[in-house]
């Protein structure tokens, strides 16, 4: 999880040498298999497994239909998913190493917060490169600016744009002002995204967890940095998935009532943090664009889609939708695919949560399971907005969510949650919805179809 967020590879010249990420992926195999010889695991699948593994082996098929030359790239950052998720699922089955396994999360979220915080804060810079999808990727001179017009001039480089943005530690600097990670979490709102997921929540978690003072005292400035950051990067679904982690928690203490007072405060923080202006707006228009393409990929390819990451060989930007990358990518069969996989995990972390209220002895379960559905809430909500389908940050919770239920089922041998006839005659109904009513219907009300 380190190396899949925090990048250390990228940024630390002793690490840039081997291949962290795919032998990461053999060892945890190795490491599993040997567990099991030794008795410390025991060989059960988490209930997410087939779905999972069908999704991404789906995407696999697709892509070698689409384009054979992409096709074996394609299958090893697939399977390194599979790996990621299949480690945290299936080598956790003890809420001892579930919480272990959290805190590790939420420290690497934290120090990509303290990151954020720290470039946003930091003065500006003139920042030269070649612009990509409206941003700029190379490295910051060191001249201060306060206007990207100050960047150019006798001092600057030849053949590269520039822009003046506040630039952080380890290389990294902002975009438009709104404060990013690197690798998997260079945009705004991807980030915002995972530091809410990953850091706020298990925050919540751990300080309801812990009974010192100076613990929770901790997790709530903990909280506080990840509420700043996230304002920071300027993300409007961020700032939604932000706020939906304690409304999860308000509403499974207080009753749907607690939307109220919920959404008084939401409004202000909304229209405060949020973009606004021409910017946002050219955005908006940008992704109803893409949405748009996005249908008419289906359309075409209505059963395998063009591939894992073909989009942008069809249109300029992204999908930034992740119902509609998948729906262009894989077909309507990887639309269902990916709805019943979610559908799956939300229905694991419910009914789980319902089982264990009433047995005694189950609180540490009962924290973590309300974490995971506080941070799935704000991920399912936002990757409407974001192209997750493949996302580190995706599959690392959809992992958690499996080893969360391994571990109760450790304990509770008889709760095995899974797909019944109607809960896939529900998911047809919202993949076909989604396809042929409600994308539609709504490109056409904006005028994009």
């Amino acid at each position: 999880m380190i190396f899949v967020l925090a990048r250390p590879q990228e940024f630390v010249p002793a690490l840039q040498h081997a291949p962290f990420l795919h032998l990461f992926a053999a060892f945890a195999l190795i490491g599993y298999v040997v567990d099991v010889r030794l008795r410390r695991l025991e060989p059960i699948a988490a209930n997410t497994l087939p779905w999972a593994a069908a999704f991404l082996v789906w995407a696999i098929v697709s892509t070698a239909i689409n384009a054979p030359e992409q096709a074996i790239p394609r299958a090893i950052e697939l399977l390194i998913r599979l790996a990621i998720y299949g480690t945290i699922a299936h080598g956790i089955q003890r809420f001892r190493t579930f919480q272990l396994t959290a805190g590790v999360l939420a420290a690497t979220c934290l120090f990509i917060t303290a990151i954020l915080v720290q470039q946003g804060l930091a003065p500006r810079q003139c920042v030269g490169g070649e612009e990509a999808e409206g941003a700029i990727e190379g490295h910051a001179d060191g001249r201060a600016c306060e206007l990207a017009s100050e960047c150019r001039g006798p001092d600057a480089e030849p053949g590269l744009e520039y822009r003046c943005e506040h630039v952080g530690l380890f290389d990294t600097f902002s975009v438009d002002g709104r404060v990013r990670y690197r690798g998997e979490l260079h945009d705004p709102n991807e980030v915002a995204l995972a530091i809410s997921a990953g850091g706020m929540a298990m925050l919540i978690a751990m300080m309801i967890r812990r009974r010192g003072a100076l613990a929770r005292i901790g997790a709530v400035v903990g909280v506080g940095a990840v509420g700043l950051a996230v304002f920071m990067t300027q993300s409007r679904g961020g700032l939604v998935a932000a706020l939906l982690v304690p409304a999860v928690y308000a509403v499974r203490r207080f009753g749907l009532r607690a939307l109220i007072p919920g959404a008084i405060v939401a409004v202000p923080v909304l229209l405060v943090g949020g973009r606004s202006g021409d910017a946002a707006e050219l955005s908006t228009t940008m992704r109803y664009d893409a949405w748009a393409t996005g249908l008419d990929i289906f359309h075409q390819h209505p059963i395998f889609g063009v591939g894992a990451r073909m989009f942008g060989e069809h249109h300029f930007i992204t999908a930034h939708n992740s119902y509609v990358l998948a729906l262009a990518e894989l077909g309507f069969v990887g639309l269902f695919l990916f709805v019943a996989l979610l559908y799956l995990v939300i229905k694991t972390l419910l009914v789980g949560l319902r089982a264990l209220a009433v047995i005694p002895g189950t609180a540490a379960a009962q924290v973590w399971g309300l974490a995971l559905l506080a941070a799935m809430a704000g991920i399912v909500f936002q990757i409407n907005t974001l192209s997750f389908c493949y996302h580190g940050v995706l599959w690392i919770f959809i992992g958690l969510v499996g080893a969360w239920s391994s571990a109760v089922r450790f304990h509770m041998p008889s709760l095995h949650i899974r797909l019944t006839g109607r809960d896939l005659i529900a998911v047809g109904a919202i993949a076909l919805g989604y396809a042929f009513v409600v994308l539609p219907l709504f490109l056409r009300i904006k005028g994009f179809i």
